[in-house]
């Protein structure tokens, strides 16, 4: 037994060793569906801002849903029933240019340059969206498609939007959708007016926020499937988005078709032809203002108007250039502050005056701000100017009111200084 055991243990020690089985290779990590249609859907979404007046903003999303046009996509209660808005398209840094800029501050600093002008143009106020015509395409900013269809319950979902309460902006929400169904609610459009909506929606368990409305929502692919309407308060994980049906009924509306397609991010070479050779020319009567701080006026009325077609005057008085003093000064707030708006208005169209101009009385204390065309400027300049103004002016700082009343202007058009 000992003999043929050994000899098959030498004829295994002696035969050729089987050839080692290769490893299987590891599949290629693919990219996480959130980040690929984050990075398609970022680049035709917009921050929305709308001045209600009275220093009152209302801000939130849209989308780019026709570059040819130049259509913005939001809710109808994110821009009211004011006809001019402001959108900001994101920003981009890193090696290849993917990392979206997402500061807030980043943004408001370079309101003048990326602060885009719109013309709210369309309105669906029963199904709460809006669209917003904007006068440029920035470039690299992309048109969002539309999907096919609705989507169907359980289907994933994508939204980017702009919460009020984050530190951030474009920010990134993923979903499941609940259901599709219509829907009758009712919301408040601000302090006074309460709007009633009736539309086709979609439920979905993501969260959203103020300030995310109007944004996109969209399917794997990256197409819009709907558009953020609002989270249910009274209840955990419920949003509510307005269906893709409702949006495709608005843009083929006819009015919106008839529009003829501007070359999108094409500007003029040249500023238009200015509608006076020469800069208006201000006064401090009220002499408010030290030598070194009022020599900034000429030069900036001047480079305004050669390099942006655009007025700048300040005018300062011991007392308003109309009407009696002592009954101004015995006005009610409400009462005074009507009469130099009329005052201003009549001088704006006396001078047929296109820019900011700058009224201040010393005797009552007044200051009133006008921009005679604020769709050329970033959406509640006149109401940041009179602040800006107000504030240095309490503490009897009126070079540094009147500096940087100067340089929010020329920033707003962009000619600020480069820092």
């Amino acid at each position: 037994m000992r003999r043929p055991l050994c000899a098959l243990l030498l004829l295994a020690l002696l035969a050729p060793a089987a050839p080692a089985q290769p490893k299987p290779e590891s599949a290629p990590q693919q990219a996480d569906a959130g980040t690929s249609v984050y990075q398609k859907v970022v680049r035709s979404t917009v921050w929305v801002h709308s001045d209600r007046g009275g220093g009152k903003f209302a801000t939130g999303t849209g989308s780019l849903v026709d570059k040819g046009r130049r259509l913005v996509l939001t809710n109808y209660h994110v821009v009211g029933d004011v006809k001019a808005a402001t959108v900001y398209f994101p920003e981009f840094e890193g090696r290849e240019g993917k990392k979206t800029i997402s500061e807030r501050k980043y943004y408001t600093d370079r309101s003048g340059k990326l602060g885009i002008s719109g013309e709210v143009l369309e309105l669906d106020k029963q199904a709460d969206l809006a669209l917003i015509r904007i006068d440029r395409v920035p470039e690299g900013a992309t048109e969002l498609p539309l999907a096919p269809e609705s989507p169907d319950p359980g289907q994933s979902v994508h939204s980017i939007g702009n919460p009020g309460k984050s530190g951030a902006l474009w920010v990134y929400t993923p979903g499941k959708v609940r259901q599709v169904y219509t829907k009758k609610w009712k919301a408040k459009l601000d302090e006074r007016n309460t709007v009633s909506f009736e539309a086709k929606v979609i439920e979905t368990d993501s969260p959203t926020n103020p300030g995310d409305s109007g944004g996109p929502l969209v399917n794997d692919k990256g197409e819009l499937i709907g558009v953020t309407q609002g989270g249910a308060l009274d209840a955990q994980s419920i949003s509510i988005f307005v269906d893709l049906s409702e949006v495709k009924r608005l843009i083929n509306r006819r009015s919106v078709q008839l529009l003829r397609t501007g070359v999108a991010s094409q500007q003029p070479k040249d500023p238009p032809k200015a509608s006076r050779e020469k800069p208006l020319e201000s006064k401090d009567e009220g002499k408010f203002f030290g030598e070194a701080a009022w020599k900034r006026v000429a030069p900036t009325a001047e480079k305004l108007l050669k390099e942006k077609n655009t007025d700048f005057l300040v005018e300062t008085y011991m007392t308003p250039p109309k009407g009696d003093a002592d009954k101004i000064a015995a006005m009610k707030p409400a009462e005074r502050e009507k009469f130099f708006k009329e005052l201003v208005e009549a001088r704006v169209k006396e001078l047929k005056f296109q820019g900011v101009y700058v009224l201040v009385s010393k005797k009552p204390a007044t200051l009133y701000v006008e921009i005679s065309n604020p769709k050329d400027f970033p959406s509640g300049l006149a109401t940041k100017l009179k602040s800006a103004l107000l504030a240095s002016f309490k503490e009897s700082k009126f070079d540094e009111g009147l500096t940087k009343v100067i340089d929010m202007t020329l920033e707003a058009k962009g000619l600020g200084e480069k820092k």
